[in-house]
This record gives structure tokens, C-alpha cells and sequence, in this order.
């Protein structure tokens, strides 16, 4: 086999082809690769088969998947640098740090007080009323607390309708600059900050408006109702504008499920669902440079966590033009996009027969704000935390044929949620063939058929 210098006598002409085929302009980190190296490899193991006077390990991603981010240490770009490791025998694939589009949304009229996608009178709600008969969502068959990671810029830590919901690291002390739980992770209290490595939450609006429509304290006499009352919250400050970031924060979620599922939740954290604004636009997530996304998505799947993430807000077909995360294979994402009060879908979201799984409110969404406010934003990351929040509460509502795969079979009972949820939508005719589920949430089904589901159709997964 070549070695790594002989490669990079044809790195040259290689680029320059790269540049003549490309149709789009650049939309990643210059110099930056995030790499997938063989299933097992140690961090020693992977920087040992680096050629040391070409690349170094800037830092490790997601080490349980074998991603890693490296850089060049000589003039080469992206591209080359690309082509060089994919020849190389420890190397599985090769990607650039795709930049990602955050899909914020621009806050309607504050005055509007009524939030209509859990109850309204003409039938466009999701359903709460009778989903709240079963219960309200808070803790799992086993009486452990079923956690939220909402990826996105942070969130009010201190808005009292969120405080008491907010997820805490028992086995942390706070401030004291040191790893009490040995989790890895330092004063990480109610989350973690992937973008300064530490524990610290920024106060971000996007965030603490996603955070309300997911578990806004319900019942306290205070503002807002989430989806469910009394889910755990943890904020994950990863919604960047490079994939890298997104990684570590996802990684952050992963380590933490993991922790939970190897000491009987005794410590980490019940986490059944992310919720996700964020992507990159006309991106073909089939292509190997975007193979990083469908690992993330995989990994937390394999733990028994369903990642919602927000079509885009344009009126685009991703069938057609692609997305990243929305369109990747990964079978433990589930794609949302947005309606309205008349259930319509919104006239600036994405769809996708194949590729957006199912439709829930976004529009005119009243929820939580940073400094004890509530308003209402507009966009498919309203409609998404619906979602994740739906996910949430079904399994707090689950039967015991389900709660007994959750413990055995995490990932199985994960895709069995997601079917469940997708086939008990109300079929609505703007998304009839427009979304794999024909239609938009109904979580008083979803959460009636999940309370009432054998071990055996669970294990069947619906299919």
C-alpha cells in the first residue's frame, strides 16, 4: 500500500479537480477533518497510526464510534487532506467539519396567550387532554426520572417554570472544579456546554423556548404547561454552526445513557430522547462526508435514544434537495415539520414523502423565555420539542411488556416508540404523501396504544 507521503504527490491536481466538480461553495472548517478510525481503537492506538509530520488529533469526538477531529500540520486542504486518510488502513471514513445552519426562528406576537397546540377547539392540537389522563410524564415504570436533552444554545437554568424540571447530576457538586461522579465531565450540574468544555448553561431564548414546550413545570399556578409536567430537562449548549460541536454534545448525551444503563441508574442519566434545531442545508446525507451525523444518531440509538430533529424552514421537498439530519438514513431519528392552527403545514417548512417523518404544531407556539417571560415563535423548531416531548411521555405511560424490552433491548423498544408514534398520527391532507406518516401527532393515541402494548408486538417492532 502507498504511504502517506506518496500520497501527496497527486493532492494537487486532485484538489484542483474537487474545485471544478464541486457545485456548491464551500460549507465546512478549512483545514479540519472529522475522521472514523476502526471499531476499538484506543486514542493511543489512533494517533499512533498517524503519520505525526502530517496530522494530529485535535481532539476526540465521539471515542466509542472511533470519531475523532484531526488537523493538518502542513499546507494541505480539507480535501486532500481527505483523500490521504481515506487511504490509510486505520481510517474507515473521512468527512469535513460540515458547517450547520441553526434554524432559529423570529418571535411572533408575545401577547398571544393561549397555547393552542395542546388544546383548541377545533382540533388541531396534539391532544394533551387525553394523553393527561394516563398520567402526567416524569418517571419510568422503575421510578427513574425519563430525561430531555435539549441540544440547542442553552437554556434559562433559572426560569421558574423550568427550574423544577431541570435534570441534576446528584453525584456533582457544583463549582468546585472537579469530576466528583468521574463521568469525565467537570461541575457538569444540569448539563454540559460543548462549545467551552464545561459545565456552565448560557441563558439562550431559542433554547428556553424549546425547553418549555417540552416540560414546562405543569400545574404549578405559573405561565405555561410543557408537554409533559414533570420531565427531566438537561440542556446540552452544542447548537453550533460546526458539526464537531454538534458531535460533542451528542457524546456528552451518549455518555451519560450509557452511565445510567451500566449502573442500573444509579448514576448518568434516563435519557429517551434529544431535541434538535439545527443542519445543514441541500446536503445528501448518503455521501460518506456526512457519515458522522448517521454514527452520532446510531450510537444514541443503540442506547435507546430517539433524536427529534426540525426540517428545515423552507417550503423545500428533502427528498429532493437533501438535508442533513433530516434526510439521513439513521432509523433512530425522527424528522418534524411544522402545522399550523388550521392544521396545514406551514407554508415555510420542509417536507419529504420519504425523508420527514410526521407533522406537529409550530406555529404561533406560546412557551417559555429567558427572565420569567413566555412568548410565541414560529418554525419547525416549535414543532419539534412536540415531539421529542411526546416521546418522553410515552414511556412514562408505557406498559410493562414495553418498560421490560426498554431494560433488555433499549434500541429495539426505541424504533418500536417511533413506530407507534408514527402510525397513531391523525392523517391531515397537507401531509398526505408529503411525510412518511401521512399525518400529524396525536399523542392521546400514541400514548393509549404504548400503555397498551404486549412484550411480543415490542419485540415485533410493528412491522
Amino acid at each position: 500500500m502507498p504511504t502517506l507521503a506518496q500520497h501527496v504527490v497527486v493532492l494537487v491536481a486532485y484538489g484542483l479537480l474537487l474545485l471544478g466538480n464541486n457545485a456548491h461553495a464551500q460549507n465546512y472548517v478549512e483545514g479540519q477533518v472529522i475522521v472514523k478510525f476502526t471499531k476499538g481503537m484506543t486514542e493511543k492506538e489512533v494517533r499512533d497510526s498517524l503519520d505525526e509530520s502530517m496530522f494530529y488529533v485535535a481532539e476526540p469526538l465521539m471515542p466509542s464510534k472511533g470519531l475523532y477531529l484531526l488537523k493538518s500540520k502542513v499546507n494541505m486542504t480539507t480535501r486532500q487532506a481527505i483523500e490521504v486518510l481515506t487511504r490509510t488502513d486505520s481510517v474507515l471514513n473521512a468527512q469535513p467539519d460540515h458547517l450547520v445552519t441553526l434554524r432559529n426562528t423570529t418571535p411572533n406576537d408575545p401577547k398571544f396567550k393561549d397555547q393552542w397546540s395542546l388544546s383548541n377547539a377545533n382540533g388541531a392540537n396534539i391532544g394533551v387532554l387525553d394523553a393527561w389522563q394516563l398520567g402526567f410524564g416524569g418517571k419510568d415504570r422503575s421510578g427513574h426520572d425519563i430525561v430531555v436533552a435539549i441540544v440547542d444554545g442553552g437554556m434559562d437554568t433559572r426560569h421558574p417554570d423550568l427550574v423544577d424540571n431541570l435534570w441534576v447530576n446528584k453525584g456533582e457538586i457544583a463549582g468546585n472544579d472537579t469530576d466528583d461522579d468521574n463521568n469525565g465531565y467537570v461541575d457538569d450540574i444540569n448539563g454540559w456546554n460543548a462549545f467551552d468544555g464545561d459545565g456552565s448553561i448560557p441563558a439562550n431564548y431559542h433554547g428556553t423556548h424549546v425547553g418549555g414546550i417540552v416540560g414546562a413545570k405543569g400545574n404549578n399556578g405559573l405561565l405555561v404547561s410543557g408537554v409533559n409536567w414533570n420531565v427531566k430537562l438537561m440542556p446540552v449548549a452544542a447548537a453550533s454552526n460546526r458539526t464537531s460541536v454538534v458531535i460533542k454534545g451528542y457524546n456528552y448525551i451518549l455518555e451519560q445513557k450509557k452511565l445510567f444503563i451500566q449502573t442500573n441508574g444509579s448514576k448518568g442519566a434516563n435519557v429517551v430522547a434529544t431535541n434538535s434545531s439545527f443542519g445543514v442545508d441541500y446536503a445528501d446525507c448518503t455521501e460518506n462526508e456526512y457519515q458522522a451525523w448517521n454514527d452520532a444518531y446510531d450510537a444514541l440509538g443503540e442506547v435507546g435514544i430517539l433524536s427529534a430533529a426540525a426540517a428545515p424552514n423552507n417550503a423545500v421537498d428533502v427528498d429532493e434537495v437533501g438535508d442533513v439530519p433530516t434526510g439521513c438514513s439513521s432509523e433512530y431519528i425522527v424528522s418534524v415539520t411544522n402545522t399550523t392552527k388550521t392544521d396545514n403545514i406551514n407554508n415555510s417548512a420542509g417536507y419529504g414523502a420519504t425523508t420527514i417523518d410526521i407533522g406537529a404544531p409550530g406555529t404561533d407556539i406560546l412557551s417559555t423565555l429567558p427572565g420569567k417571560t413566555v412568548g410565541n415563535n414560529t418554525g419547525t423548531s416549535m414543532a419539534t420539542p412536540h415531539i421529542s416531548g411526546a416521546i418522553a411521555f410515552m414511556y412514562s405511560v408505557a406498559s410493562e411488556g414495553f418498560h421490560q424490552t426498554v431494560k433488555s433491548n433499549p434500541a429495539q423498544a426505541a424504533l418500536a416508540l417511533k413506530q407507534t408514534l408514527l402510525r397513531t398520527v391523525k392523517v391531515i391532507g397537507d401531509l398526505d404523501g408529503q411525510t412518511v406518516s401521512n399525518g400529524r401527532l396525536d399523542l392521546g393515541r400514541a400514548a393509549q396504544a404504548i400503555n397498551s402494548v404486549s412484550r411480543e408486538e415490542v419485540l415485533a417492532c410493528f412491522y
